[in-house]
């Protein structure tokens, strides 16, 4: 009968716990004993008001076995000015008022009621202190350091300082820069080789087709020119004048043409220089490969950050146990 009345409980309190690591606090740190999972410590951000600010404060929270149909118990092991030490304390989320515990709640809304009523009056509450603010800030600058000697948890370990977080986050962001500079200037080198290696082994044969066009024009339009030249001094013989003209015609006009037959033949034989160039885009298929590596390390850079932030999170949840 026992075990079956705990299950519920323990289903809620593992839910619990779940949840609040995939989507921590800033202003909280909840988490169960390793043998005793009806046995919870937690460490608080102190509010700005009231002389807490600063302050980090731990206790403990201690389930009934029909959890979530009762309320928890709260307890504070550190020194804060507004809560008595190892006293339960009486609030309208603890075990003194069950009247107003609704199972709803949780974890999450019992540790910020908590924190929201640290600047009120304790008013002669059970478990409450209504110590000054010059108390409390001492009690706050004390609290930073203070190790629960249960769990082993150091107050500022447990929450730091938002600056410590930014700053550890900034360091882990510029190494993995480095690292993503490095990668990318070797990339860079690597795709200047494999361009250069395709440049000289598409040179060699674009010059010997141009070399072919070039040096053919240069040589036939040298008796193109001179055949001009030579064909007049033979054509005014007068041998075809007792013949018709049409004769005469058939003889002149192939030299004639020809030379301008060739004249334009060499144009579109003088453009196949021009076809290596065309073949330029060719070219661009290692930027194609590059571009598809960046995007993949970049995939990977996201992969190493999130491996990153996952990791200080771990580490961090097994400091607080």
């Amino acid at each position: 009968m026992a075990a079956t009345s705990r299950s519920p409980a323990m289903k809620r309190l593992m839910k619990e716990l779940a949840e609040l690591q995939s989507d921590p606090s800033p202003e909280f740190t909840a988490a169960p004993l390793e043998d005793n999972l009806f046995e919870w410590h937690f460490t608080i951000r102190g509010p700005a008001e009231g002389g807490f600010q600063g302050g980090r404060y731990h206790g403990r929270i201690v389930f009934p076995a029909d959890y979530p149909f009762k309320p928890p118990d709260f307890y504070f092991l550190t020194q804060n000015g507004r809560f008595e030490l190892n006293k339960k304390i009486c609030l309208s989320i603890t075990g003194y008022h069950t009247e107003t515990w609704r199972p709803a709640w949780g974890i999450r809304t019992a540790l910020t009621a908590i924190i929201s009523f640290f600047p009120t009056k304790g008013e002669g509450a059970i478990g409450s202190l209504d110590w000054t603010e010059e108390e409390r800030k001492v009690c706050a600058l004390k609290s930073r350091t203070w190790t629960c000697p249960s769990c082993g948890s150091r107050n500022e370990d447990a929450l730091p300082d938002e600056s410590v977080v930014a700053s550890v986050k900034l360091e882990a962001e510029e190494g993995l820069g480095i690292l993503v500079k490095a990668e990318g200037k070797a990339e860079d080198g690597k795709g200047r080789e494999a361009n250069d290696g395709k440049v000289d082994g598409g040179v060699a044969p674009a010059t010997g087709d141009g070399d072919a066009p070039t040096t053919s024009p240069t040589s036939s339009s040298v008796p193109a020119s001179q055949a001009p030249a030579e064909q007049p001094q033979s054509t005014p013989v007068p041998l075809p004048p007792p013949s018709t003209s049409s004769a005469a015609s058939p003889v002149i006009a192939p030299p004639s043409s020809q030379p301008d037959l060739r004249q334009r033949a060499t144009p579109s034989t003088s453009t196949a220089p021009i076809a290596p160039p065309q073949a330029a885009p060719a070219l661009s298929a290692p930027q194609i490969a590059r571009l598809r590596e960046i995007q993949r390390q970049k995939r990977q850079i996201d992969i190493i950050l999130l491996a990153i932030f996952l990791i200080i999170g771990y580490l961090l949840f097994w400091r607080i146990l």
